[in-house]
């Protein structure tokens, strides 16, 4: 176990236990109600490093938190999700579904062979270990949304579908369960998504589910939802900096996250959002 284990576990308001697919899925929960889905620390380490940026260490994940209530995008979130997980005796590996994502494969300690696929580092509605046992998994609804793994020709290979409003709203990723790929291994993909024109480095963005209150919330630039787990969605326009500072007080709970200077080097960037 490492130094930094505890303070991991206390900061998901959590105990150690031994390893099993219901410990798994509390710790799950317990991530994506507590680091949110953002870019704004993405735009803040673009400003200091450009496209040398690296996927932050456990230490430097959870010091973000502390100081600043950040959590990252998949690179972030998954890396150290996996940090921890291994670090508490779960056995696994990474995976790239896709070309530009990070997952994870854990085993499952209750059934020997099983493969669960682990996902905190996106903003679908991702709170549960997903087995794979060579059929097509569907993922309950929740908040309008529907997840599918389709598998392939090939044994292991799935096809990752995320639908909204019977429409595909995301890529389709292709992926086999048994290719492990390491952190090192990242590393382009990772320099990728600092380029001028990735997605990250133009948008703002901070997702934040709360599964317990079957809801999400979710902002876009200057578009602020509040998605219900029956599918409602609430829609607020954001008017200036001091509004979008407000939700993220008020809505968020989280006065501490330095928007305004993702909001400048988006401005640096030719992109406005008031």
């Amino acid at each position: 176990m490492h130094s930094w284990t505890n303070d991991y576990l206390d900061t998901l308001q959590l105990k150690r236990e031994t390893p099993s697919k219901k410990y798994l899925k509390k710790i799950i929960r317990a991530h994506v109600r507590t680091f949110p889905f953002e870019n704004v620390s993405k735009l803040w380490l673009y400003e200091r490093y450009q496209d040398k940026a690296p996927i932050p260490s456990v230490e430097q994940f959870l010091e973000g938190y502390w100081k600043y209530q950040t959590g990252g995008t998949c690179f972030a979130l998954n890396a150290c999700l996996f940090d921890l997980l291994t670090s508490l005796g779960f056995e696994g590996y990474l995976i790239r579904p896709g070309e530009e994502h990070m997952a994870m494969i854990i085993y499952d300690p209750d059934v020997k062979g099983r493969r669960l696929y682990v996902d905190v580092g996106t903003t679908a509605p991702l709170f549960d270990p997903i087995p794979f046992q060579g059929r097509k998994q569907l993922i309950p609804p929740f908040a309008g949304e529907k997840l599918l793994f389709l598998p392939g020709s090939n044994e292991g290979e799935y096809t990752y579908i995320r639908v909204r409003g019977g429409q595909i709203i995301d890529k389709k990723w292709t992926f086999s369960i048994y290719d492990s790929v390491t952190r090192e291994d990242f590393k382009p993909f990772v320099k990728a998504t600092f380029r001028e024109d990735a997605v990250f480095m133009n948008v703002l963005r901070c997702q934040r589910w709360e599964p317990e209150k079957r809801r999400g919330l979710s902002l876009v630039n200057r578009k602020f939802m509040i998605k219900n787990g029956n599918g409602g969605v609430l829609t607020k326009t954001i008017s200036d900096e001091n509004a979008l500072r407000q939700v993220l007080n008020e809505e968020f709970h989280m006065p501490k996250l330095p928007v305004s200077i993702a909001v400048e080097v988006l401005q640096k960037k030719g992109i406005h959002l008031f």
